[in-house]
This record gives C-alpha cells, structure tokens and sequence, in this order.
C-alpha cells in the first residue's frame, strides 16, 4: 500500500481552502470590483478558474474520509475517543472566531444581527445553525460525518464495494436534487432544518466515502503505477488538470463537483513540487480552518 502523505493530504486541504476562496471571490458580476485581464469568449478566465473551484468541498470531504479511514483502520478500540478530542479541539477553534467576529465585531460594527438574539447565538454556538456565516454548513455536516463515519466504515468492510458505491452516488444524486432544486419543502422551522441538514449530509457524503474507498483499494498506488513510466509527468499532470477546467467550463452544472475533484486530487498528488512551492503550500495548513471559518467575515457580511 501507498498512502496519501501527510503532507499531501494537508497541501490537498490548503489548495481546497483557497480554491474555496477563488469560487467566492471570483464566481460573480466582476464589474466594478475588478478588471480582468484576460478573457476566454465573453467570460474571463477567472470565471473558469473560479467555476471550476467549486471541487472545495469534495476535495475536503475526501481528505476528511481518507484521514477518519486510516485512523479508523488503524485502531478501531479508540476511534470514538479521538474523535471526541479531535471535535472538541475543532469547537474551540470555532467558538473563539465566533465569538470574536460574529459577536465582538458584530456588536462592535453594530452590524444587524450580530450577535442577535440569544437563541441564535445559542444555536450557532452549538453549530446547529450557521447563520452568522454561510460557509460554516460544513462544519455542522463534518461533525456529523465525525460521529457517524463507524456506521459507513464498517459497511464499507463488510459490504459488496460496487453495490456500495452506487449507493453511495444514488444517495448523493437524491440529495443533491433536494439540497439544489427542492430546498424550500417546509415551512415548519424544525422541517425546514432537518431536511436542510440531511440534504447537506448526504450530498456530501459520498465525496466523503470516496476518499475512504481510496484507501481501502489503494487507488493512489494504481495512479502512481500509471504515471510511473510517463515521461514529463509534471506537464501531462498540469494538462489533465487544465482538460478537467475545460471540461467543467462546458458543463458548468454542481453536480459534477465530485467526479472533478478526484480527477484533481489524483492528478495533483503526481505533482513534483520544488522546495519553495511545498514551503508555500504547507505555509498554509495550520491556517487553513481558520481561512475557511473567517473569511466570508471580511469579504461579505462586514466589508
């Protein structure tokens, strides 16, 4: 077997994070914010790039189900109990940028609804709602994946890996039609949440169990296999990843988000990066929660 490394799998995770930053800075109306300068059609290139960011979150979900694999298969007698430590550190993080943005800048800024009313600092602080910050649905969802990945790990041991798998991508189709198209069912606020919540979990979910089906059948070593007798694999690699921009420029649709993104994540990991390139790429790992948690803070809500 060989692993995804370490620092792979944290470069993965920054290159998601400002891939995440791309999708929201430049997937919009450009006019008056800034001047491209280069222009593919009528769109500019940023918009590609941009577009083609949307690979964030399944490029973090299968990190995430490929680390909680690992750790799974590893020591199943104390995976509860890291997990346990490992989302208590991740609530501190949380609370601590939640109580300085959304509350002390908030209040500070006298910005409306910031903080709000009591129920709903209550229930963000808790992570149940994320209405301080839209691009905090994940960490509801990543909780959840914490603290239900021994159910799906142990199917994933146990059961037929092509029915699985299909199932898996039947279940992401639904709540994807449902997360996308059918997001408004209820008006019940209760309703409303645990339809909105499961939509999330299971349109994310495959891309999660993804990365663990990676590991189980080494699918790194098979690629790796592959690109062991190219010549100028750094180049071949760049192409790839530019085909697949290409490709989502012509079907600009969401739901091809997953299939994108492990085409990137297994193309990237071919790359051979010199000492600057990993240094900046690993500059960001111990920032990149961080990144993801603050940012919609200075760019949308309060600047």
């Amino acid at each position: 077997m060989i692993p995804i490394t370490l620092q792979k799998s944290n470069q993965l995770k920054s290159i998601a994070i400002l891939m995440m930053l791309c999708l929201h800075l430049f997937n919009q109306n450009y006019h008056g914010l800034f001047q491209p300068l280069l222009f593919i059609g009528n769109q500019p290139l940023s918009y590609y790039i941009s577009l083609f960011s949307d690979v964030c979150v399944p490029i973090f979900a299968f990190v995430s189900g490929y680390g909680l694999y690992f750790s799974y298969s590893n020591n199943k007698e104390t995976y509860l109990e890291k997990n346990t430590e490992r989302t208590k550190k991740l609530y501190v993080r949380y609370w601590i940028i939640l109580l300085l943005f959304a509350v002390f800048l908030g209040w500070l800024l006298n910005k409306d609804g910031y903080p709000g009313t009591w129920q709903k600092f209550v229930l963000n602080l808790t992570g149940l709602q994320t209405s301080y910050n839209g691009a905090w649905w994940f960490f509801t969802t990543y909780i959840l994946f914490v603290f239900t990945s021994k159910f799906w790990f142990k199917l994933l041991d146990r059961a037929n890996p092509y029915l699985y798998f299909v199932g898996l991508l039947i279940l992401y189709l639904v709540g994807f039609y449902f997360r996308v198209y059918k997001s408004n069912l209820f008006e019940n606020v209760y309703s409303h949440w645990l339809h909105s919540q499961s939509a999330l979990y299971f349109c994310t979910l495959f891309q999660f169990m993804v990365g663990a089906f990676a590991l189980k059948y080494n699918w790194h070593k098979k690629v790796t296999s592959l690109f062991a007798i190219v010549k100028y694999k750094n180049a071949i690699v760049l192409f790839g990843i530019i085909l697949l921009i290409v490709f989502h420029g012509l079907m600009p649709n969401l739901i091809i988000a997953p299939l994108t993104a492990v085409g990137f994540i297994f193309l990237f990991l071919q790359l051979k990066f010199g000492q600057r390139v990993d240094n900046s790429l690993d500059f960001f790992t111990p920032h990149a929660t961080n990144l993801w948690l603050v940012h919609m803070f200075l760019y949308l809500i309060y600047f």
